[in-house]
């Protein structure tokens, strides 16, 4: 079985956020900041979203998906004008709950970070949770569906390691 990091492991998954880091996405350190990993998941949430029909049509309907959680984990700095792309695996996507983990990966398919972000689903008007539309539901369903046989991803899950 290939390593969670390889490139074999990341087949099947969709590529929801692909491109070259700018400059300014750059820190102090010389790599990546950490708020653009953020944000690099932030915009596979979106095309994620996108992709079951939680379009800015649904939106404008009165519903959506908020972000109510985010976990990353570095594994490896990236570098000004490194490619990144981002792939996702649903871990849930049943009910209210969409669960997302995104591998942030470089152009040799290496993860470089992930983010797990728990997404609810929310009635814009009430501003409180509520199931999704049934065809943004099926289609949900469909990818946690093809992603169950996956293997569960090691960091996901995961909090902060520090004792208390």
């Amino acid at each position: 079985m290939p390593s969670e990091s390889s490139p074999a492991a990341l087949s099947g998954l969709p590529l929801t956020f692909d491109r070259a880091i700018p400059p300014d996405w750059t820190d102090y350190n010389g790599h990546m900041n950490e708020l653009h990993y953020v944000e690099a998941a932030a915009r596979a949430n979106d095309r994620f979203m996108e992709m079951i029909g939680a379009d800015a049509a649904y939106v404008a309907s009165g519903r959506s998906y908020f972000t109510a959680e985010n976990h990353v984990c570095y594994l490896r700095e990236m570098h000004e004008g490194e490619r990144l792309r981002v792939t996702t695996q649903v871990l849930i996507g049943e009910g209210k709950k969409m669960l997302l983990f995104h591998r942030v990966v470089d152009a040799a398919g290496e993860t470089c970070a992930t983010v797990e972000s728990m997404q609810l689903h929310v009635d814009l008007a009430t501003r409180k949770t509520c199931p999704p539309g049934e065809r943004v539901a099926e289609r949900l369903g469909a990818w946690a569906a093809a992603h169950a046989a996956l293997p569960r991803p090691a960091q996901a899950g995961r909090g902060i390691g520090a004792p208390r």
